[in-house]
């Protein structure tokens, strides 16, 4: 209610006409209800974490709502599936960006989000919206889902496949707790039956040319890659399950056929399956903290892939900042250069590796000065390097004499060599290493601590994303869709912020407790 009185309605009905928009409608047909009004509604339903039910429900019964909603207080509500159609069209074509772009419009317009402020990113793990299986659970719901998925238009294909225990195994979902718990039962064996019913089913659409069209459909083609994922065709014809270690790698194994882009990674003692939410918000002084960027990534993917995307869009919005605080996940030799070329400062942790002795306490590229124009770099020592030599990525290699490193009285500290090899450095491009090392160089300061410290409220800002509309839990499958909860709540939270700053109350002072009131009283308070 505060931010319709201050600032009028968010969103109008011509947003949803043109741009990633265009086509959202159809021009004929039964006129639907206004995006508008269902984009408030949606956000509203965030903001409190409702069901669609609840928040149709809430519509018709909170007078808050009418009043936000500009509705008359005798509205009656509407069918609140009209809110999942309403998200579906969303889910497509970045949208869903779109919607966190005019938000940000109508509130810079407003003076309340700026170009060249401070920002500060980070990210958190979302869970996916499905049962997190193993090895075995994930290979026969796989193969559940699609027996359920041709069986439910052509179920006489089905039916010659099936033989005694197929009820068992997949008549309903897949358990190896249940499974495992008969006698004589044992994993291996149940494997080696659940790669065989697969392949089965597999052989049998082959073999049909009328069944081709099944190849087509998406839990189809699930355990078709998942199969090839996790057996191994003997030459005798026969499965073969696979090792442990000779899995893809965890960025392309497929965990649940209801989900094929959630993925299982881990962060620390965390463990999840799911993906990654990237919140970047406004951190002015004497402006509200506003959610200016959401990305969404794969569960696996590391932080720095995320800081190009996010500048990008944030360029693209114009609210380009001026100063970019990140953790160490984020920043490397080349998002450092490519943001200053940008005009962004990115401040963030800069660690420089130094090799395959990272970690002897030797010492690093830093402890080097490269000599561009000469085409040289000189050690802690002294010493100048003998060979210059790049490689197709760019990146240089400066290599120093055996006479000058087997006699150096610091030898010990720069390489732990025992068959006398001497030093070489490999460092990125000029352009690269000289941001990396002014970055690396500016993170020792008072001034630059006293900046970064700003960096730790991002994580305030996810635990009310997560206290609130639910982050950290997905309600929907697939990436697009998880993206679209990830933006949407975002927006819920910069209601919310927007809310308490265009509150004139202030809260009130805690009461303090009698024997503090009796300290003070009588002069007994500590200084």
């Amino acid at each position: 209610m505060r931010v319709r009185d201050a600032l009028g309605p968010l969103f109008a009905d011509e947003d949803f006409v043109s741009g990633e928009f265009e086509g959202m409608y159809s021009s004929l047909g039964q006129p639907g209800l206004s995006p508008a009004f269902l984009l408030v509604v949606t956000l509203l339903q965030f903001r409190h974490n409702l069901a669609d039910r609840e928040a149709a429900q809430a519509v018709a019964d909170r007078i808050s709502w009418k009043y936000a909603l500009s509705l008359d207080l005798d509205y009656a509500g509407f069918d609140f599936s009209v809110l999942s159609e309403f998200r579906s069209r969303l889910a497509r074509e970045g949208r869903a960006d779109r919607l966190l772009s005019l938000m940000l419009q109508r509130l810079a317009a407003a003076g309340l989000v700026k170009a060249g402020g401070r920002q500060r990113t980070d990210s958190t793990h979302v869970i996916a919206c499905v049962r997190r299986l193993n090895r075995i659970e994930t290979l026969g719901e796989g193969l559940r889902a699609a027996v359920e998925e041709i069986a439910r238009t052509s179920p006489g294909f089905i039916l010659p496949l099936l033989r005694p225990g197929w009820d068992e195994r997949y008549g309903r979902k897949v358990e190896t707790t249940r499974l495992l718990r008969r006698k004589n039962a044992s994993a291996d064996k149940l494997v080696e039956q659940i790669g065989a019913d697969g392949q089965s089913l597999l052989d049998a659409i082959d073999a049909d040319p009328t069944a081709a069209w099944m190849n087509q459909l998406p839990q189809v083609t699930f355990v078709r890659t998942l199969w090839d994922q996790h057996f191994q065709r003997t030459a005798t014809g026969r499965l073969r399950y696979k090792d442990i270690n000779e899995l893809p790698p965890a960025s392309q194994r497929l965990h649940s056929p209801y989900d094929p882009d959630a993925r299982y990674s881990t962060k620390g003692d965390t463990q999840w399956v799911g993906s990654k939410a990237h919140l970047s918000e406004s951190c002015d002084q004497d402006l509200p903290h506003l959610i200016t960027d959401v990305h969404t990534t794969g569960a696996t993917d590391p932080d720095v892939t995320a800081t190009t995307a996010i500048q990008d869009r944030l360029i693209a919005r114009d609210l380009a900042p001026g100063e970019h605080l990140m953790d160490a996940g984020y920043p490397s030799a080349q998002t450092i250069a490519a943001s200053a070329q940008r005009g962004i400062t990115l401040i963030a942790p800069v660690i420089v590796n130094t090799g395959r002795n990272a970690r002897a306490g030797t010492f690093t590229p830093a402890d080097f000065t490269v000599e561009w124009d000469t085409g040289t770099a000189r050690c802690p020592a002294g010493a100048l390097s003998r060979s210059i030599n790049r490689n197709d990525t760019g990146m240089t290699r400066f290599a120093f004499s055996r006479k000058d490193c087997l006699p150096c009285p610091v030898r010990d500290r720069c390489t732990r060599s025992k068959n006398g090899a001497a030093r070489y450095i490999v460092v990125p491009p000029r352009p690269v290493h000289e941001a990396r090392m002014r970055a690396q160089q500016a993170q020792g300061t008072d001034e630059w601590l006293a900046t970064y410290n700003a960096r730790a409220g991002i994580e305030g800002t996810i635990s009310q994303a997560v206290r609130g509309p639910g982050l950290r839990r997905s309600r929907y499958r697939g990436l697009p869709k998880v993206h679209l909860h990830n933006v949407l709540t975002g927006m819920a939270l910069n209601l919310t912020r927007l809310g308490a700053y265009f509150n004139p109350s202030t809260n009130p002072a805690a009461r303090p407790s009698r024997i503090r009131e009796l300290c003070t009283t009588h002069g007994l308070v500590a200084a």
